[in-house]
Protein backbone atom coordinates (compact mmCIF):
# COMPACT_ATOMS: atom_id res chain seq x y z
CA UNK A 1 0.00 0.00 0.00
CA UNK A 2 1.26 3.38 -0.89
CA UNK A 3 2.02 5.79 1.85
CA UNK A 4 0.43 8.93 -0.01
CA UNK A 5 -2.94 7.00 -0.22
CA UNK A 6 -4.33 8.21 2.97
CA UNK A 7 -3.22 12.00 2.00
CA UNK A 8 -4.83 12.34 -0.71
CA UNK A 9 -7.96 10.55 0.48
CA UNK A 10 -7.77 12.97 2.93
CA UNK A 11 -7.25 15.90 0.41
CA UNK A 12 -10.29 14.57 -1.45
CA UNK A 13 -12.31 14.82 1.35
CA UNK A 14 -11.73 18.02 2.64
CA UNK A 15 -12.06 19.26 -0.55
CA UNK A 16 -15.83 17.24 -0.75
CA UNK A 17 -16.54 18.92 2.06
CA UNK A 18 -15.48 22.16 0.99
CA UNK A 19 -17.65 21.84 -1.98
CA UNK A 20 -20.53 21.23 -0.73
CA UNK A 21 -20.62 24.18 1.57
CA UNK A 22 -19.85 25.99 -1.12
CA UNK A 23 -22.81 24.85 -2.81
CA UNK A 24 -24.73 25.35 -0.17
CA UNK A 25 -23.63 29.12 0.43
CA UNK A 26 -24.23 29.97 -3.08
CA UNK A 27 -27.95 28.87 -3.31
CA UNK A 28 -28.47 30.69 0.00
CA UNK A 29 -27.31 33.67 -1.49
CA UNK A 30 -30.21 32.93 -4.38
CA UNK A 31 -27.77 31.99 -7.54
CA UNK A 32 -28.96 29.22 -9.78
CA UNK A 33 -27.65 25.94 -10.88
CA UNK A 34 -25.69 27.79 -13.67
CA UNK A 35 -24.76 30.43 -11.80
CA UNK A 36 -22.96 28.04 -9.42
CA UNK A 37 -21.29 25.44 -11.83
CA UNK A 38 -19.98 28.68 -13.23
CA UNK A 39 -18.37 30.30 -9.45
CA UNK A 40 -14.46 29.91 -9.97
CA UNK A 41 -14.16 28.67 -6.59
CA UNK A 42 -16.49 25.65 -7.74
CA UNK A 43 -14.21 24.93 -10.56
CA UNK A 44 -11.25 24.98 -8.88
CA UNK A 45 -12.83 22.81 -6.16
CA UNK A 46 -14.39 20.17 -8.25
CA UNK A 47 -10.80 19.91 -9.96
CA UNK A 48 -9.21 18.95 -6.94
CA UNK A 49 -11.73 16.60 -6.20
CA UNK A 50 -11.03 15.24 -9.89
CA UNK A 51 -7.30 15.41 -9.17
CA UNK A 52 -7.38 13.21 -5.54
CA UNK A 53 -9.45 10.43 -8.08
CA UNK A 54 -6.98 9.99 -10.42
CA UNK A 55 -4.13 10.34 -8.01
CA UNK A 56 -5.63 7.16 -5.97
CA UNK A 57 -7.01 5.31 -9.52
CA UNK A 58 -3.35 5.55 -10.62
CA UNK A 59 -2.18 4.11 -7.08
CA UNK A 60 -4.52 1.31 -7.06
CA UNK A 61 -3.43 0.83 -10.96
CA UNK A 62 0.55 0.80 -9.71
CA UNK A 63 -0.45 -1.71 -6.93
CA UNK A 64 -1.84 -4.63 -8.99
CA UNK A 65 0.93 -4.24 -11.33
CA UNK A 66 3.26 -4.85 -8.35
CA UNK A 67 1.37 -7.78 -7.35
CA UNK A 68 1.14 -9.08 -10.56
CA UNK A 69 4.96 -8.93 -11.02
CA UNK A 70 5.85 -10.45 -7.76
CA UNK A 71 3.23 -13.07 -8.43
CA UNK A 72 5.44 -13.56 -11.82
CA UNK A 73 8.80 -13.75 -10.43
CA UNK A 74 7.08 -16.09 -7.69
CA UNK A 75 6.46 -18.21 -10.43
CA UNK A 76 9.52 -18.31 -12.18
CA UNK A 77 11.18 -19.01 -8.83
CA UNK A 78 9.17 -21.89 -8.20
CA UNK A 79 9.73 -23.32 -11.42
CA UNK A 80 12.92 -25.68 -12.14
CA UNK A 81 15.78 -24.85 -14.36
CA UNK A 82 15.92 -26.54 -17.33
CA UNK A 83 19.52 -27.05 -19.02
CA UNK A 84 19.34 -26.34 -22.21
CA UNK A 85 22.41 -27.94 -24.36
CA UNK A 86 24.79 -25.47 -25.93
CA UNK A 87 24.31 -25.73 -29.62
CA UNK A 88 27.32 -25.71 -31.81
CA UNK A 89 27.63 -22.66 -34.42
CA UNK A 90 26.24 -23.14 -37.52
CA UNK A 91 28.06 -23.48 -40.73
CA UNK A 92 26.37 -20.31 -41.96
CA UNK A 93 28.54 -17.74 -39.58
CA UNK A 94 31.92 -18.01 -40.86
CA UNK A 95 30.05 -17.26 -44.62
CA UNK A 96 28.63 -13.97 -42.74
CA UNK A 97 31.85 -13.21 -41.74
CA UNK A 98 34.65 -10.62 -44.08
CA UNK A 99 36.73 -12.94 -45.84
CA UNK A 100 39.99 -12.06 -44.94
CA UNK A 101 42.89 -10.69 -46.52
CA UNK A 102 45.94 -12.71 -47.22
CA UNK A 103 49.01 -11.36 -45.29
CA UNK A 104 51.94 -9.92 -46.91
CA UNK A 105 55.32 -11.75 -45.95
CA UNK A 106 58.47 -9.87 -46.03
CA UNK A 107 59.90 -12.08 -48.47
CA UNK A 108 57.44 -11.21 -51.35
CA UNK A 109 58.06 -7.80 -50.57
CA UNK A 110 61.44 -7.43 -51.31
CA UNK A 111 60.95 -10.31 -54.19
CA UNK A 112 59.28 -7.49 -56.75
Amino acid sequence: MSNKKPHIEERKDLAAKRLSARTESLKTKGMSAGQIMRDPKIKQLKADVRKANMQLANIVKNEKQIARMAETKAEKLAAPKTDRPKQKKSAESPAKKKAKKPKKTDAGASAG
